[in-house]
């Protein structure tokens, strides 16, 4: 990707295959080449599934598929399976439980141990996570841990399985319950000589059916052709994009700053090197961490790992959500202020004759604006647009500080009353998942120092600036709302006073102010309805307090990170920000803009 891109960038069309199954003594009489050869088959078929959705028209960067297999190298099946995808043009990516010394102890004889060894070479990426074995059920977690990782990890699973229901934590039989609750298909192939396959699929409450291998491609092709975008391919819409032009979306920025009583500054509002403005926040953000409990070479590893793959799909994201932001929010106060306006220019035609045909001409120029505006702004989908955008930077922003420790986002949670625009089902979220498969796993050694650096990026950088940033946000918007309710009151006193003043003077000024105040009056409510700045307000108000909650938590001296605690705080951070992404998109899903009236 490089800097100054005409359009948002694409990712390359990625399918990540998991892999659980059993151990040599788990597998029972097996058949080697038998096995493999049924493995190769699967692989086989799904290589050509996507292909061959490759060679269609689609919204992926150009160039071959990237076929991945996610496997914690245990011996026998996973072994088995990574070995036999890497010898059919598959990527291996690992995550095993402990670190690669210690897990090597599972590992019975030299030869396995070297196929171990050459394994960790070939892999793009090795996440390695501080699994202990003090006890036994502390070992098994570590396994569930890790199969838990893969399943995170995966569009597929393929399971190496006896059938049997699962022994303990971790086991083969768990994760493919898990599997299937998560709703990710899983090519079951069975351990016991003859080795045959189904394709198994599930819900929350457990397997909902078993088909062969051409029902694998239907499923497959609804995760990964693109989701249409009011009846035009999202190459059309999102990828299509141009940079944002200075337009009248500084109207918006104009009238914060003015009610706000902050200064008025609209500097901001149109950015043309985006991506080196971003580029230089996110090294600010993170060099600023650079101290004892921070190393140069965790933020490097951020850097390399990370940063550098999700930096354009936020930058441009986050940048056209901001300059639709700004045109729709601009054109809704235009529209109701000059709509205020019109009904002065009709009662002035009759207040000063003399121009009645300028006056009436003015009128015919703002309502025209305003049709014009309106109409425009619903065909080029501004408000939709700023939603859509929104929503997919807040996403990329929450995967950025969740890859360090191997996690995606979490799914969003819709209410039963809201179905609506579920952004399950949208465009938004087919991309996003593109942009989690194709940046798959980090590589990272999960140890106390590790997790002391990544406390500290989520405590500081994170939490704290999203802190910070709704801290600031809450009073502005909140003053912004008192502002247009007390001059709401302002103009409807002035109309009181106008209408006593008719008792004894008859004046056509004061029919007119009689008029043209509360028509003020009603544009001012409409803009503080339309804008729901006191609903902003409280909603930053509430997201700082529970993200202070989880900064004392991380703060706290008492606080001995494991990973198990680090991740469940992030996510919980995750689960946060997303429900706030959320209710914030059902506030404003409904309010595109309208005449006013």
């Amino acid at each position: 990707m490089n800097d100054q891109a005409k359009s948002p960038p694409k990712v390359r069309l990625t399918l990540r295959a998991g892999v659980t199954g059993h151990r040599p003594q788990g597998l029972g009489s097996l058949d080697i080449s038998s096995l493999r050869s049924k493995l190769e088959h699967v692989l086989c078929e799904l290589k050509r599934i996507v292909y061959e959705i490759n060679n269609t028209p689609t919204s992926y960067a150009p160039g071959d598929p990237l076929l991945r297999i996610i496997s914690p190298l245990a011996d026998g099946a996973d072994m088995l399976a990574a070995e036999t995808a890497i010898d059919n043009g598959f990527e291996l990516q690992c995550a095993i439980p402990f670190g690669r010394g210690e897990y090597e102890k599972d590992f019975k004889d030299p030869e396995s141990i070297h196929q171990y060894r050459q394994m960790l070479k070939k892999a793009t990426a090795v996440f390695e996570l501080d699994g202990s074995r003090r006890t036994k059920a502390l070992e098994n977690e570590s396994y569930q841990a890790v199969g838990r990782m893969v399943l995170n990890q995966s569009d597929v699973i393929i399971a190496l399985w006896d059938g049997k229901e699962a022994k303990g934590k971790g086991g083969t039989g768990q994760i493919v319950k898990e599997a299937m609750q998560l709703e990710i298909p899983i090519i079951w192939i069975d351990s016991a000589p003859e080795h045959e396959m189904q394709v198994l699929t599930g819900n929350e409450y457990g397997m909902n059916d078993a088909e062969d291998l051409s029902g694998l491609e239907r499923r497959l092709k609804q995760l990964l052709i693109p989701t249409k975008v009011n009846d035009s391919d999202i190459k059309n819409a999102y990828f299509s994009e141009i940079r944002p032009q200075r337009t009248w979306g500084v109207v918006f920025e104009v009238f914060c700053d003015f009610f706000s009583g902050g200064k008025i500054d609209a500097s901001g509002v149109h950015v043309k090197d985006f991506e080196k403005k971003t580029r230089e926040e996110w090294r600010e953000s993170t060099s600023n961490l650079i101290d004892n409990s921070v190393s140069s070479e965790f933020i490097s590893h951020m850097d390399e790992q990370i940063d550098q793959r999700l930096l354009l799909h936020y930058s441009w994201a986050d940048n056209l959500a901001n300059y639709y932001s700004n045109v729709y929010r601009s054109s809704f106060v235009t529209n109701y202020l000059l709509a205020g306006l019109a009904v002065f220019f009709a009662l002035l035609a009759v207040t000063v004759p003399s121009f009645e045909k300028v006056w009436i001409f003015i009128e015919f120029l703002i309502i025209v604006s305003i049709l014009v505006i309106t109409k425009i702004g619903n065909r080029k989908r501004w408000h939709q647009r700023w939603i859509d955008y929104r929503l997919l930077s807040e996403q990329i922003r929450q995967l950025r500080f969740l890859a360090p420790l191997g996690l995606t986002t979490p799914a969003f949670r819709i209410p039963a009353h809201d179905t609506h625009g579920d952004p399950r089902n949208t465009w938004i979220n087919w991309h996003f998942r593109a942009i989690i498969r194709y940046l798959g796993i980090v590589s990272a050694k999960i140890s106390k120092d590790y997790l002391k650096s990544y406390r500290s990026l989520l405590s500081e950088r994170e939490i704290r600036g999203q802190i910070d940033y709704h801290e600031k946000n809450s009073p502005r918007f909140q003053k912004i709302h008192e502002s247009l309710h007390y001059v709401g009151i302002a103009l409807f006193t002035l109309t009181l006073v106008t209408v006593l003043l008719h008792f004894p003077f008859s004046s056509g000024w004061l029919t007119l102010c009689a008029a043209v105040f509360p028509a003020l009056g009603a544009a001012f409510y409409g803009i503080k309805t339309q804008g729901e700045f006191e609903q902003i307000a409280k909603r930053s108000r509430a997201m700082s307090a529970k993200l202070k909650d989880i900064k004392e938590e991380l703060d706290s001296s008492k606080f001995t990170p494991t990973y198990g605690e680090m991740a469940l705080l992030a996510e919980n951070t995750a689960e946060i920000v997303s429900s706030e992404t959320l209710d914030w998109r059902i506030v404003f899903q409904s309010k595109r803009l309208v005449l006013p009236v």
